[in-house]
């Protein structure tokens, strides 16, 4: 379609969104279907277009139908990605009209009138508040966009979006002309079966559109030298200040896997190079936004600077044309390591990464996330519906029909009020426990649940402790909100200085400064713990190595099978669940405790697990490891939780697993090459 094509399609929207400019590909592609009122799927690398090729034909639906009031909502799945967003749209519209774009989130209520304005950006939270308390406002909703969807499938986040997006389409007002419909745009730079997605997210008639190669990824791998893993870090950042200096990158984005671990680096290196022209920065979530809005504008501004994040700035949000990619440690994840080398040299077709490694298994686990990376290999994603997410969906209509309405939550009005009638049976569950009590028919919430309501705690399903704001005594600025568990007094690396924690006697914490005192660095209270491997970095690390996957290897009671932490503990359990061993376990690489002369194949695998996977029949507590316990599970009742578990098993991942694997070696002896049709699981 030629540029004069899409001027006289998009009449007002072309000179706002590409004026002088040619449509990227994705554009070209996306932007006929979606003027037409389509829902899409699109999948490009960073920096392709994917905003513009969505929000410029939303603009043109909502001038060309006359649309008075807000009429796009754009999902986003950090404020930080919000902040950004805003400032490039806003950018395009306000000239012409002046609040046509505005943020909702925890930081940002710009939201005060829907009349004349376009488009809201949103976290999925706000989102969920936003609708619970102000349903009005999202009346004329006629699209909403949801922008990284791949680090929101799969998990708690992402249902609870699902379910909220679904009541603003059922809430959504009709039409004053049947062409104007209602449309759902997903995004994203990386996204298994997008097909599948699709169905799941935006319904079964979407378009799904993938356009771009995949940036070359340029690495190289820095060793340091470290006895103990501890120092990692301080050894990292005497490997980095000779590499900048040596160098003279100006700009830098570092990231490593946990908070204390990106403290100490970014305390360090602010050592090793104050009297340089690089100012070092540390950006992770117990920050507040204004910190970490004013790190993120100092990286998009000064011409030098190095920040040293957590997976905080993962997602694509522009804070300047970065020159580099530090990998302090290798992320456990395809995905994490795609979204951050991503970050970086986004006006180029090049990734330009350095990868710090202090053993030969994380080289290998770079390498392996290089390999799969380049040839667009994916992690398995399991998505499963999660009573818990349910359950605060529940909470928050029961606190609503209280609090707000008047006109209390009922089992009849259940389904209409939530445009959900799959939230019996937790409603069942939440009387038994007492969350819920049936008053004459109104379902009435526990005094600690109505609580949370009250003070706007119920609109999350991220699990989290109680915060402890930390504030600047010097400026009376709180500049960190994290879990008071776990925070030991010494220093935070904090605005580019060192900062001591001291806890006064009325229980709060101030931050004043520690200049002249030589204080250890405060630890902070661990997000997660470890996460094993997945199936596909471990086969990528296998093939590497120069085996072959897809053929299991017996030696003694060791089963190599290169299935991944999850596949390898389900099929240990599955063995000791149908008496094949009394005692195996499993790990990222295999098996162990398999009894002498047991021949167990992939094939076999498959008829023992059939009946114990169908009747959902594994132990809770072997089921409980594969369960990503959102805020409100343990409020379940142990019956509930255990349903919930059995969802969670990865069954048809595992199942895939076993379909590709073709047998098993022992010595020299190929065992197992089985017909997989005939077992009823394919």
């Amino acid at each position: 379609m030629t540029q004069k094509s899409f001027s006289q399609m998009m009449p007002d929207a072309w000179p706002i969104f590409f004026k002088r400019r040619k449509p990227h590909l994705i554009q070209e592609q996306t932007m006929p279907f979606l003027i037409r009122g389509e829902s899409v799927l699109l999948s490009g690398p960073t920096a392709s277009g994917k905003t513009e090729a969505a929000v410029a034909p939303l603009f043109q639906r909502h001038i060309s139908f006359h649309r008075k009031q807000l009429s796009v909502v754009y999902v986003a799945p950090t404020k930080a990605l919000v902040n950004d967003l805003y400032y490039r749209l806003d950018s395009y519209l306000s000239t012409r009209l002046p609040g046509a774009v505005c943020r909702y989130t925890g930081d940002h209520h710009e939201l005060t009138d829907p009349e004349k304005v376009f488009l809201i950006l949103a976290t999925p939270e706000a989102l969920d508040s936003l609708q619970l308390v102000r349903p009005e406002s999202l009346a004329g909703v006629r699209a909403v966009v949801v922008d990284e969807i791949h680090l929101l499938h799969g998990n708690a986040r992402g249902q609870q979006l699902r379910h909220v997006i679904k009541r603003i389409e059922k809430n959504s007002a009709k039409p004053k002309s049947p062409k104007d419909v209602f449309q759902k745009i997903g995004m994203t730079a990386t996204l298994k079966d997008m097909e599948k997605v699709s169905a799941i997210w935006l319904g079964n008639k979407t378009k799904t559109f993938k356009a771009g190669d995949a940036r070359k990824i340029d690495i190289s791998y820095l060793p340091v030298d470290v006895s103990e893993n501890s120092e990692k870090p301080i050894k990292a950042a005497g490997v980095l200040c000779d590499w900048f200096e040596e160098s003279g990158t100006p700009k830098a984005l570092v990231f490593g896997n946990t908070r204390n671990s990106t403290q100490v680096l970014a305390a360090n290196l602010h050592e090793k190079l104050k009297d340089s022209r690089w100012l070092i920065h540390w950006h992770t979530g117990i920050l507040t936004a204004t910190e970490r809005e004013r790190i993120e504008d100092a990286m998009k501004n000064d011409r030098f600077g190095i920040c040293v994040a957590t997976s905080t700035l993962e997602v694509g949000i522009d804070i300047g044309d970065i020159d580099v990619i530090v990998l302090a440690d290798p992320p456990f994840s395809i995905s994490a390591f795609l979204q951050r080398i991503g970050r970086g040299n986004r006006t180029t077709d090049i990734c330009r990464v350095i990868a710090l490694y202090s053993t030969g298994q994380e080289l290998a686990l770079f390498r392996a996330l290089h390999y799969c990376a380049i040839r667009g290999v994916l992690d398995d994603v399991h998505d499963y519906d999660r009573a818990a997410v349910r359950f605060q969906q529940v909470l928050s209509f029961a606190w609503r029909g209280i609090s707000r309405d008047k006109k209390p939550l009922t089992m009849k009005n259940l389904a209409k009020r939530t445009c959900d009638g799959g939230h019996s049976p937790v409603v069942e569950d939440m009387l038994s426990t007492g969350a819920l009590e049936n008053v004459r028919g109104a379902l009435i919430l526990s005094d600690d649940l109505m609580d949370q309501g009250e003070k706007r705690q119920i609109h999350t399903t991220i699990s989290g402790a109680a915060t402890l704001n930390m504030v600047d005594s010097s400026t009376g600025e709180t500049l960190v909100s994290a879990s008071g568990q776990g925070v030991t007094e010494g220093a935070l690396f904090i605005g580019g200085k060192l900062k001591q924690v001291v806890a006064n006697v009325d229980g709060t914490v101030s931050l004043e400064s520690a200049k002249g005192k030589k204080l250890p660095l405060s630890t902070l209270p661990a997000t997660r713990g470890k996460r094993g491997l997945g199936r596909r970095i471990v086969w990528a690390l296998g093939e590497i190595a120069g085996h072959d996957p897809h053929s299991w290897k017996l030696d003694g009671d060791r089963l190599t099978t290169w299935g991944g932490a999850d596949y390898n503990q389900l099929l240990a359990a599955i063995l000791l669940q149908a008496g094949i061993t009394g005692h195996a376990s499993g790990d990222e690489y295999g098996i162990s405790g398999i009894s002498n002369g047991e021949e167990i194949t992939p094939g076999k695998v498959l008829e023992w697990a059939k009946p114990i996977l169908q009747s959902q029949n594994l132990p809770t507590k072997v089921a409980a490891q594969f369960c990503d316990r959102s805020r409100y599970f343990s409020y379940l009742s142990s019956e509930m939780q255990g349903e919930e578990a059995q969802k969670s098993i990865p069954v048809p991942g595992f199942i895939n697993w076993l379909q590709e694997c073709v047998g098993v070696t022992k010595g020299d002896q190929k065992i197992g090459s089985e017909n997989w049709e005939r077992n009823g699981l394919a």
